[in-house]
């Protein structure tokens, strides 16, 4: 078996000390309207805020359809006490024949600074690197987002420079700076998937 057809057969939940990683449904799109009406959460990501119940459920039905479709992979992030969905990450621009992709999360700001994000997202980079036979991740963050880069740091990224009006959104071109991961750099670190693999930092995704 290939490892799309791997990767893709069935959506791969992952559990972590606090955190269920499943598949994004119609119930979570109040809960994801929740988190992208916040303007500070939105202009980090890199949308427009939202302002209408729909488009929660439009971006649930095209995050499905990217599943369905093969093309990219995002895992609602939720609490494993009550299931609430309290943000998301994944990833897009994935190309197999060059063991490439590219990272991307939120989260709702009354869980930033908790670890959560640096929990979630050591069991997705996990994944990459085994299940998705990743060997580069990238990842590209607004200059101003102290936290993310912080966050990024703390994993093992490095910044590798910076992309100027490369991003455009909210009728404004955007710099972004680039930060990447490679396999050996994370093994070094942080290649287990148990409780103590999960740093607990101060610093989240705004």
């Amino acid at each position: 078996m290939d490892v799309i057809t791997a990767v893709f057969s069935e959506f791969p939940e992952i559990m972590t000390p606090r955190l269920r990683l499943r598949r994004m449904g119609p119930l979570d799109a109040f809960a994801l309207f929740d988190v992208l009406s916040d303007d500070a959460v939105a202009r980090n990501f890199g949308i427009d805020t939202f302002t209408d119940m729909e488009q929660a459920h439009q971006r649930i039905r095209q995050i499905d359809a990217n599943f369905r479709h093969r093309r990219t992979l995002r895992w609602a992030v939720a609490r494993r006490d009550n299931n609430l969905l309290i943000g998301s990450c994944g990833y897009v621009s994935w190309r197999p024949a060059f063991h490439q992709a590219a990272i991307g999360y939120e989260l709702h700001r009354s869980y930033w600074r908790q670890g959560l994000m640096s929990e979630a997202l050591t069991a997705v980079i996990n994944f990459g690197l085994t299940q998705m036979q990743l060997h580069r991740l990238e990842a590209l963050v607004l200059p101003e987002n102290t936290p993310s880069r912080a966050l990024l740091t703390k994993l093992g990224f490095q910044q590798e420079g910076l992309l100027r009006e490369y991003g455009f959104w909210r009728g404004e071109f955007h710099d972004l700076y680039i930060y990447a991961l490679l396999k050996q750099d994370w093994l070094a670190g942080y290649g287990r998937l148990s409780a103590d693999a999960f740093p607990l930092g101060e610093y989240d995704e705004a």
